[in-house]
């Protein structure tokens, strides 16, 4: 039976993945420049710093583009088909590429504005990220 592939969590994304089990959606920040960068890097993407720490996004933003997927190439997935893949921009200017989950799918379009939501996996130690329509 196929199975659904979950993170890898590593000493650099951990604190990610620690904030979306406790319904936070974390956001690297550079100490030196103040620049948010996401996903979870070793080093600041504008100058180069190592001194990085976390910081806690509001969870809101707007759809800037999406995708559908009608057929899972992963057949544990095929129950959820069709899923919108989406490239969300945060409220604070990041973008983060997710799904878009909900009963108003045909809803989505360029611009909705949508809210973090956390989805339960087959692993307890891992929430996913999810996105909903806000309206």
């Amino acid at each position: 039976m196929a199975e659904k592939s979950l993170p890898k969590i590593n000493k650099i994304d951990r604190p990610f993945w620690k904030g979306a089990l406790e319904g936070k959606l974390l956001i690297q920040r550079c100490r030196a420049c103040g620049k948010l960068q996401f996903f979870p890097r070793v080093v600041c993407t504008a100058c180069f710093s190592r001194e990085l720490d976390w910081a806690q996004a509001k969870g809101e933003g707007e759809v800037h583009s999406f995708s559908w997927v009608f057929v899972p190439r992963n057949p544990a997935f095929k129950e959820e088909a069709p899923i919108c893949y989406a490239n969300v921009v945060l409220d604070e200017g990041i973008i983060i590429e997710s799904r878009i989950v909900g009963t108003n799918l045909r809803a989505v379009k360029t611009g909705a504005r949508v809210r973090v939501a956390f989805q339960e996996t087959a692993d307890p130690q891992i929430r996913l990220p999810v996105f909903e329509l806000a309206n």
